[in-house]
C-alpha cells in the first residue's frame, strides 16, 4: 500500500503491482516485458512497456516508499549499511551505462552495466535499500548517447565512491536508523566517504589495500601491511565473524591503535594460510564503546550484500531487464527491489509476528518460519533423528508466497507445504554435518 500513492493513475498502479507479482512468480532466465506480461495474464507486453517508458510516475518516490517499508519491518538503530557494486552483463551498446568495464562477478573486463548498491543489514534480516547506476565518463561526455538514452541533463560523471558517498548522505538526511557503514577496499580508500560517515556520527569498518598508510600513536607512518609484522603473535585471536551454512567463519584477528583515539586498524588472517591477510580501517564516534568483538561482528555484516545481489538477480529479475532508457532502467530496478523487499521481509518474520500464537503441529506448514535446526556441540556428537528446520530463506519465501496466492487445490497446496518442510529439514541436516565436520578439523 505504500507504493499506491506514487501512481496518479489506476492503470499505472495496477500495472506496477502486476509487474511486481510477475517478478515474484516462478524465476526464469529472462524477465523482459514479454515474459512478465505473459505471467501477469496480459494479452500483449504493451502495458508493461508503457509502465517503464511512458506512464508518469516518480521512481524516486517509489524507492522512498520501499525504503519506508523496509524500515517499518527491519528498522534498527544498530543496523549496518553495506556498500558494494554489481555488474549486469549485457550485449550491444545501446543500453544506458553499458560499456567495457571491470565486472566483479567474472573478475574480467566485460560489456556490462555497473550498479552501486546499498544494503540494509540487521540481525533479523537484510534487503537492498538504495542504488545508483554508474555512468562511465565516456557516456557522460557523449551528447548523442545521452539524448538517445534520455539521461537527464543534471546527471554528471561520478565515481563509484562518489555514488556510495551520496547514498550515505541521503540515508543520513532521511534519518535512516543505522550505526555503521561497511564496504570493500574500493570504497575504503575514499577519504570523502570516510569523512561523510564521521561528519554524520556514524562508525565504519572499511576494507583497505595493503599499501594504505596510517599514523601510529608514536607518530610513525606505516602501511597496514607493515603494521601486520609489528603485531606480536600473542595478540592474534581466533574469532568467528558470523555463522555460515557450512560452519562459523573463523579467522585469526588482531587490532592496532592509531594516532587518532577513534580510529583503529583491524587485521584478519586466514587459519589455513597465514599469508592471506585482509586489512580494515575502522572508526567509531565518540561515546560509542568499541571492542575487538564489536569490530569483528560489524565486519561480518558485509557478506549479506552478496546474498542480496544473488537473490535480487535470481529471485526478482534485477539484471534480467531489456530496457535502454535511463528512466526505464531505474523504474525496473525499483520494482525489482520492491519484489525482493517483500521476500526479504517475509523471510525475516519473527517466530510470533503480529501477535500470532505458536502454530499447532497440524497447521505449521504455511506459517512456521523459525529456525529450529540443531547444531552440534561436540565433534563426536551423534546426529539427531530430527534435525529441525532451517529458517525460511528468500527463495523459500517466494515458493511459500506462490503457494498462498496461486489458484490450486487444497491437496496441491498441502503437498507444496510438505515439500517446503522437507527442503528445510534436509538443509538443517546438511548444516549439522557441515558444522560437525568443521569441528573435527578445528584444533583441539
Amino acid at each position: 500500500m505504500l507504493l499506491a500513492p506514487v501512481f496518479a493513475q489506476a492503470r499505472s498502479r495496477l500495472a506496477a503491482f502486476a509487474y511486481i507479482g510477475a517478478l515474484l512468480a516462478e524465476p526464469g532466465d529472462r524477465r523482459s516485458c514479454w515474459q512478465l506480461a505473459e505471467q501477469a495474464g496480459h494479452r500483449s507486453p504493451r502495458r508493461m512497456q508503457a509502465l517503464l517508458a511512458e506512464h508518469c510516475w516518480d521512481w524516486k518516490a517509489a524507492l522512498r516508499a520501499v525504503q519506508q517499508f523496509i524500515l517499518d519491518h527491519l528498522g534498527d538503530p544498530g543496523a549496518v549499511l553495506v556498500l558494494d557494486e554489481t555488474a549486469e552483463l549485457k550485449k550491444g551498446q545501446m543500453t544506458v551505462g553499458v560499456a567495457r568495464q571491470h565486472a566483479g562477478i567474472t573478475g574480467q573486463v566485460e560489456n556490462c552495466q555497473t550498479v552501486v548498491n546499498c544494503a540494509y543489514v540487521t540481525a533479523r534480516g537484510h534487503a537492498l535499500f538504495d542504488f545508483r547506476l554508474y555512468l562511465p565518463r565516456a557516456w557522460c561526455a557523449d551528447r548523442g548517447r545521452r539524448e538517445r538514452a534520455q539521461v537527464p541533463p543534471e546527471v554528471e560523471f561520478q565515481t563509484k565512491t562518489g555514488l556510495a558517498t551520496g547514498m550515505i548522505g541521503d540515508a543520513v538526511s532521511a534519518a535512516v536508523p543505522f550505526s555503521w557503514a561497511v564496504a570493500d577496499e574500493v570504497y575504503g580508500r575514499a577519504s570523502k566517504l570516510r569523512q561523510a560517515c564521521e561528519d554524520a556520527g556514524k562508525g565504519y569498518v572499511l576494507a583497505v589495500p595493503s599499501n594504505f598508510t596510517v599514523r601510529l600513536p608514536s607518530g610513525r607512518k606505516v602501511t597496514v601491511a607493515f603494521l601486520a609484522w609489528l603485531i606480536p603473535a600473542t595478540a592474534w585471536e581466533t574469532r568467528s565473524c558470523g555463522p555460515g551454512c557450512k560452519g562459523h567463519r573463523d579467522y585469526h584477528w588482531a587490532w592496532a591503535a592509531t594516532a587518532s583515539p577513534r580510529h583503529w586498524v583491524l587485521l584478519r588472517r586466514s587459519l589455513s594460510d597465514p599469508s592471506d591477510l585482509a586489512y580494515f580501517y575502522c572508526h567509531a564516534p565518540a561515546g560509542r564503546p568499541v571492542s575487538l568483538s564489536v569490530l569483528i561482528a560489524v565486519t561480518g555484516k558485509r557478506w549479506p550484500v552478496e546474498e542480496c545481489h544473488q537473490q535480487a538477480k535470481g529471485q526478482a529479475g534485477f539484471d534480467q531487464h531489456q530496457v535502454r532508457l535511463w528512466h526505464s532502467f531505474h523504474r525496473h530496478t525499483v520494482l525489482s527491489i520492491s519484489a525482493l523487499a517483500v521476500l526479504a521481509i517475509a523471510a525475516a518474520r519473527p517466530a510470533q509476528a503480529d501477535g500470532l500464537p505458536d502454530p499447532p503441529a497440524t497447521a505449521r506448514q504455511p506459517w512456521d518460519w523459525r529456525d529450529t535446526g540443531i547444531l552440534p556441540a561436540r565433534r563426536d556428537e551423534p546426529p539427531p533423528e530430527d534435525p529441525g528446520l532451517v529458517k525460511v530463506s528468500v527463495p523459500e519465501a517466494r515458493r511459500l508466497l506462490r503457494l498462498a496466492t496461486a489458484p490450486m487445490t487444497t491437496a496441491a497446496r498441502q503437498l507444496g507445504y510438505a515439500w517446503s518442510r522437507w527442503r528445510r529439514k534436509h538443509q538443517a541436516r546438511a548444516r549439522y554435518h557441515h558444522y560437525q565436520a568443521r569441528l573435527r578439523t578445528a584444533p583441539p
